[in-house]
């Protein structure tokens, strides 16, 4: 496999890890407000975030992209 935009900052935030092996995450380029939503088999999801090369959202990203969602989800933006 090969690392998508490899000068990139790239983030994740994990939503949550199925009872049936999957792992539901946030993934992002560059700034966490802009992310999409991806599932993907929990080894396939480590593979994924290695090559990558991935950092976890931090606190403030965290609190960023919950605003952002709850202003998509109220007509806000």
């Amino acid at each position: 496999m090969y690392e998508l935009m490899p000068e990139e900052k790239k983030f994740v935030q994990i939503m949550e890890i199925r009872d049936d092996g999957f792992v539901e995450f946030n993934f992002a380029i560059g700034e966490a407000a802009m992310n999409v939503e991806l599932i993907l088999p929990y080894k396939a999801f480590i593979e994924f975030c290695q090559n990558n090369r991935v950092s976890f959202f931090t606190k403030e990203q965290d609190t960023e992209v919950l605003i952002d969602n709850e202003n998509w989800q109220f007509g806000i933006n």
